[in-house]
């Protein structure tokens, strides 16, 4: 547990040290969309990271032994993400994997992240409020706001719902 507390405390410092990022998709035309077209959109972008191989090569980062958080999965992050000026549907600053008993790993959501102090107001993404801002969860200074959307695994909750109960850390090593 405290390697994966030290990870995510790292990965999340990072996040914050980045330059601003807007509480607005990226493209215009995202608002002319429906969110059914957005999350299609989104979930065809994020096909290929159901390899975590490629994740990884593409400078993901915070897989680590242990560090998967019940009801969610591990979390990987991209912190050079938050260098974008503004949120974008086809890329979110987070992935997050279900360890599955054969040893590999399963895509079952991105999630969308953003420092507190990087935006005036809650950021909207899909047509959703962010929850936040909330206290980062590695116990580092600071607040930031999320957005997880369960993409890959039916979330019976909602797919806009922090936590996923079908999602288990039972093979997580």
């Amino acid at each position: 547990m405290k390697k994966f507390l030290v990870a995510l405390m790292v990965a999340f410092l990072s996040l914050s040290a980045m330059s601003a990022v807007s509480a607005h998709p990226h493209h215009d035309d995202d608002d002319k969309m429906s969110v059914r077209e957005q999350l299609a959109i989104s979930k065809k972008a994020l096909e290929k990271y159901r390899d975590i191989d490629v994740a990884l090569d593409e400078g993901f980062k915070g897989l680590v032994p242990g560090a998967c958080v019940p009801n969610m999965g591990i979390h990987l992050i991209k912190p050079n993400r938050v260098d974008d000026a503004k949120l974008h549907i086809k890329r979110p600053e987070i992935l997050v994997y279900e360890p599955l008993k054969n040893g590999k790993y399963k895509l079952v959501a991105g999630e969308w992240y953003v420092p507190a102090e990087k935006t005036k107001k809650t950021p909207v993404l899909f047509d959703q409020k962010f929850q936040g801002p909330m206290a980062n969860h590695d116990g580092s200074p600071g607040k930031h706001y999320d957005l997880h959307v369960w993409l890959f695994k039916k979330n019976p909750d909602g797919i806009f719902k922090p936590e996923n109960k079908r999602v288990s850390c039972k093979y997580a090593k």
